[in-house]
């Protein structure tokens, strides 16, 4: 049985977005951008587990909402409604396919597809990267990184440093295997443990100095 995500709310309401392993849906994506000030730019993503079932899980900060509860993920089964913002989805079957001959349907929608360029970079960390901020103007603030590669930098819009003094692209984490790792993209304004570095494993209590803010980084179990 295959689902889609029925739009409530807004100038999309009644459209519908295919299930699919990494779709991310935010107020500016491809697939589907949102004219909701309260939902990010990248708000959540969709996987398929090992137990194949269907999950959204937010990208931190971000949050849904489950009838008056927030949380950070869900099991996607058909009927729930969740809301990313103050745009609604409900879980749905997915609907049939046109009536007809199979090729005069396949015709058309070669005819209406538009090509475009999609990336197939994106994968799911093994084991979840934690970036804890011990000291700057984002002191306290956490970011869990489910997915990746992810980007790090000064008015980001994947992962936000707030401090104008952090250069526009900080690091980049990423995965070989099952090992996490970081890669510097400024060179020598950004530091581990103290030292420089050009790509790191990242290991627990690691800490990322750059410009006023420290970052403690860390891979769940």
């Amino acid at each position: 049985m295959r689902f889609e995500l029925e739009i409530l709310d807004g100038g999309n309401k009644g459209k519908r977005l295919m299930l699919r392993n990494g779709l991310i849906i935010g107020r500016a994506q491809d697939d589907i951008s949102f004219d909701d000030v309260e939902m990010a730019v990248s708000h959540a993503v969709i996987g398929y587990s090992q137990q194949k079932s269907w999950n959204i899980e937010c990208l931190a900060p971000s949050k849904l909402r489950l009838g008056t509860q927030e949380v950070v993920s869900a099991t996607l089964i058909p009927g729930l409604i969740f809301h990313l913002g103050q745009s609604g989805f409900k879980v749905v079957e997915r609907s049939p396919g046109p009536i007809g001959p199979w090729k005069e349907a396949l015709r058309d929608w070669l005819e209406k597809f538009q090509p475009r360029k999609t990336s197939t970079e994106i994968f799911f960390f093994l084991h979840p990267i934690r970036l804890i901020f011990m000291k700057g103007p984002q002191f306290e603030e956490a970011y869990t990184l489910s997915y990746g590669p992810r980007e790090l930098g000064y008015n980001n819009l994947d992962l936000d440093l707030k401090d104008p003094s952090s250069p526009r692209r900080v690091a980049r984490f990423f995965q070989i295997g099952d090992q996490s790792f970081v890669e510097n993209l400024c060179g020598d304004r950004a530091t581990i443990n103290g030292a420089a570095f050009d790509q790191h494993k990242i290991s627990k209590g690691d800490l990322l100095r750059v410009s006023t803010s420290i970052i403690e980084l860390s891979v769940l179990s």
